[in-house]
């Protein structure tokens, strides 16, 4: 339906009957100023508006030519010389054929109303010619702006549909994006976590099915997301902690990890798995090194209109190079990829070493709010599993 509106509003090369039309009005108007500045009685009105218009309705059906001539040998920058000989060569023969239409069609019109065509019939004069030639290049710029017209709307169709289909291909990539995302969750993730399973099973029971009802709330809270770009803060600290909580039993007493989110930016909108690769960092780095215990603060207030989210650590931190290129493993490096394509210009990544151990990872993003509740996810969340 899309498409036929637009065809339908496409410029077109106008048709003999409009093209009769406008020379029939060209024609009007140039024998209104002969009338006026020669003062032709008004009697004589009819016969000369008739005479005069015999010069103009040959082009109703040449001005067809004149447009497949002119598209065919463009008049643009590249070829204007050639072209306008080649024009110029057969406007000499389309003249021609005018006037001697022209003449043709004045001894009809001499015949039907007159009874009797005064003089030779065949009376095609110098002046009548170069006029004509006048009237091919009327009907010359014509085509010229005509095609202009029409290349400058095809143009802006193809600028359209490109950035349709850019638009297209960048969520496609989000989308893909997020599921690779949630690939690498599933299979990595779920399978050390199932290993864990089975050897619990074994040596703790209790610990075992703690784990995997852990395990099967993450699941249900990252298929909960669907394929959306964007979550609630909320529900983002949800998915994650579900992560933590089967981290934790992975880890036993070795991993601690303390929330800090300012209540007001709950039902803040930020892109999904946005903290899950940063924490999962922070819990490799932490953890990392033979450490003991690790420990790991994810934050998030609001600075003006921005959203700031922090998630550091008391691991032994990031080699210098890659402090500076701000590569901290898969989750860092993706997460900058995919805040620079859905905030372009309006977000930022930073990293840096804390004085006292560790690093911080900050990330700043424009503050959005959803038109649906977050913080009563992340209360429910809380109250089922204390």
């Amino acid at each position: 339906m899309a498409e036929s509106n637009v065809e339908s509003k496409a410029i077109r090369y106008p048709g003999v009957q409009t093209l009769f039309l406008a020379w029939l009005m060209l024609g009007s108007l140039a024998c209104m100023r002969h009338i006026l500045l020669d003062k032709v009685p008004i009697s004589h009105i009819p016969g000369e508006l008739a005479d005069w218009l015999t010069c103009y309705v040959p082009w109703a059906f040449l001005t067809p030519l004149v447009f497949r001539l002119e598209r065919r040998f463009p008049l643009n920058r590249a070829q204007w010389r050639v072209h306008s000989i080649l024009l110029f060569g057969a406007g000499v023969v389309i003249s021609y054929v005018a006037a001697a239409m022209a003449v043709l069609i004045f001894a009809a019109e001499q015949r039907a109303f007159r009874g009797s065509i005064a003089g030779s019939w065949w009376n095609l004069t110098s002046n009548e010619y170069v006029f004509q030639i006048a009237l091919y290049v009327v009907a010359l710029l014509a085509a010229c702006i005509i095609r202009n017209l029409i290349e400058t709307q095809e143009s802006e169709h193809r600028a359209a549909q490109l950035m349709l289909e850019k638009s297209e291909i960048e969520a496609h990539l989000r989308r893909s994006e997020l599921e690779i995302l949630r690939m690498r969750l599933n299979p990595h993730f779920l399978f050390n976590s199932l290993q864990n399973i089975s050897t619990l099973a074994r040596q703790d029971p209790d610990a075992a099915s703690r784990m995997l009802a852990r395990l099967g709330d993450l699941l249900r809270a990252a298929l909960r997301k669907g394929g959306t770009d964007n979550t609630t803060l909320a529900s983002e600290i949800v998915l994650t902690k579900a992560y933590i909580d089967v981290e934790q039993i992975r880890f036993g007493g070795r991993l601690s990890v303390l929330f800090e989110v300012d209540r007001e930016i709950e039902n803040s909108i930020v892109p999904s798995f946005l903290l899950q690769p940063l924490v999962e960092n922070a819990i490799t780095h932490g953890l990392r090194g033979g450490q003991t215990t690790g420990a790991i603060w994810v934050r998030a207030t609001r600075d003006t209109d921005e959203l700031v989210v922090t998630v550091s650590d008391n691991g032994s931190g990031p080699p210098a190079e890659r402090l500076a290129d701000l590569e901290m493993g898969i989750g860092l490096g993706s997460t900058c990829q995919r805040l620079e394509r859905m905030y372009p210009g309006r977000q930022s990544v930073s990293m840096r070493r804390l004085p006292e151990g560790g690093a911080e990872v900050r990330i700043a993003l424009p503050l959005q709010w959803a038109d649906i509740p977050g913080r009563s996810e992340l209360h429910e969340y809380a109250r089922a599993h204390r």
